[in-house]
């Protein structure tokens, strides 16, 4: 048989022995494809992808517990989180010996990031300290998030008894935990999202991801053509506010300081995500700084705190005056010389909107949530050089308030001059009125202001100074043409030629 098949193979042409092993290698090469593509998983929905946490716990050795009891605490630490989470999470529970000595400083201390050892294969990573605390015992924990790649603030609680250390564990892991979504769509005022696990309910409502008044923050993720994240991009002064949750989908009102906060043109390698905040201080410290210069602190900014507003059905025929006597006034606070404010929390963990001006200048809205951040550092256009022109502009326009009111005065006394018929005083005042400065001269100093500020602002590519000066500028001008008009004059002095005629006198 193999004589015949090779007697067959001779005696074929050359070529078609190509296109056969050329045939066979395609069909292998499918063939292993298709096995390949078998053996591979097929990848999970974010909705039905619970995440993978990994857990470290570490004892202090002042504790003295006995290796039984801390493995009885693990494996409490355990059925409560299978008990809580269900199929939620996959935690993997484990006690470590890396933190020494095991206590909350040692967690202040300990740097989490994508490139810790433990942080591999795991979605959440958490480290936990037991230490002993008066005739109690301290847990404390940090948690890092692969997703978004943010270190959590470290979270402590007393236990009083051993047998309620389990429980406290627990507490600490859940206040901890924090959703991540992705973005799925949005418009200029809300936003969907996606929720991971979000199919995945917790065997306890307790524990539901997200609920009505949750707060995000998003951010973006820019990635690598093989998967890798190369870095991650916060989208500032943003806030998703949870209005409507269904299963999976959350949509949420959008807070934001920026007037397009989300973009609609996103590339393949960058996605959208957010991830769930949660305010722990009792204040945040903002320092205003210049854009221009960051080591310049702007001092005397009046920050208020801008109330809700919300829409109340009134009466018909309700009085306005007392409907604005009812608007509650908003709070301000004025910078330090450090350019430092310290806005308190309420306790509600709403955003709030805060207004920063300069004198009269508006120089932006910044939406803020007290306590989300303990410092926060905000950047604003450097408004010396407005500031400087409405400086010369107050003096300008106090020359003009003066000649205006030398000139009401002494035209008072021309008239009370003509009553009394004394056309030598009259003469007088008409001389000082011709004295007084005209608006010719105001002008020109009002054009020599407006030229240096605005070269100045150009020279910083300040565009919306340029546009303050301007604005300055143009209104003293017309304040200048309107009470400086030498028309004004000129009118009340045909009056007194034409009384002077009527009287004959010369």
């Amino acid at each position: 048989m193999i004589d015949r098949y090779n007697n067959m193979n001779a005696s074929r042409p050359l070529w078609q022995n190509r296109w056969a092993a050329a045939a066979s290698l395609i069909a292998a090469l499918v063939l292993c494809s298709v096995a390949r593509a078998e053996e591979e998983e097929t990848p999970i929905p974010l909705p039905l992808k619970p995440y993978d946490v990994r857990v470290d716990l570490a004892f202090d050795d002042h504790v003295g517990f006995p290796s039984a009891f801390r493995g009885r605490v693990l494996d409490e630490l355990r059925d409560r989180c299978e008990g809580y989470w269900g199929r939620m999470c996959r935690v993997e529970i484990a006690e470590t010996s890396r933190l020494l000595p095991a206590t909350a400083q040692t967690l202040q201390r300990l740097p989490v990031d994508h490139e810790t050892p433990e942080a591999a294969d795991c979605d959440k990573l958490y480290f936990l300290t037991v230490e002993p605390d008066g005739g109690g015992y301290l847990v404390s924990g940090k948690c890092w998030d692969s997703t978004s790649r943010f270190t959590s603030e470290v979270l402590s609680a007393k236990s009083v008894r051993r047998s309620e250390i389990a429980d406290r564990l627990f507490g600490v892991l859940s206040d901890l935990f924090e959703p991540v979504v992705e973005i799925a769509d949005f418009d200029e005022e809300q936003v969907t999202l996606q929720i991971r696990a979000g199919e995945l309910l917790p065997d306890d409502p307790s524990q539901t991801q997200l609920k009505p008044g949750r707060l995000f923050t998003p951010f973006y993720r820019f990635l690598s053509r093989e998967g890798e994240v190369l870095r991650i991009q916060e989208i500032p002064w943003t806030y998703f506010v949870v209005a409507d949750v269904d299963r999976a989908l959350a949509t949420c009102d959008i807070v934001s300081g920026l007037r397009v906060p989300l973009t609609a043109r996103r590339r393949r390698l960058i996605e959208a995500w957010a991830q769930g905040v949660s305010p722990r201080f009792e204040s945040t410290r903002l320092k205003f700084v210049s854009q221009q210069f960051s080591d310049r602190a702007l001092s005397g900014l009046t920050v208020s705190i801008v109330p809700e507003q919300t829409e109340q059905a009134t009466e018909e025929g309700a009085d306005d005056e007392q409907s604005a006597a009812e608007k509650p006034e908003p709070v301000t606070f004025m910078s330090d010389r450090e350019g430092t404010v310290t806005i308190p929390s309420d306790g509600s963990h709403k955003p709030i909107l805060l207004a920063v001006h300069s004198g009269k200048s508006l120089l932006a809205r910044v939406p803020l949530v007290p306590g989300l951040e303990q410092e926060s550092e905000v950047l604003l256009p450097d408004d010396t050089v407005r500031l400087n022109v409405e400086g010369q502009l107050a003096v300008l326009e106090a020359k003009v308030i003066d000649a205006v009111a030398k000139r009401a005065v002494l035209m008072a006394r021309t008239r009370a001059a003509i009553k009394a018929n004394d056309w030598k005083s009259v003469d007088e005042f008409l001389n000082r009125i011709d004295q007084i400065t005209g608006p010719a001269p105001l002008q020109t100093e009002l054009t020599i202001i407006r030229e240096r500020g605005v070269s100045i602002a150009a020279e910083r590519r300040d565009v919306s100074a340029q546009r303050r000066i301007e604005r300055l500028c143009s209104r003293t001008g017309e304040l200048i043409d309107n009470y400086l008009d030498p028309d004004k004059v000129r009118t009340f002095r045909e009056e007194t030629d034409e009384l002077r005629k009527a009287l004959d006198v010369k």
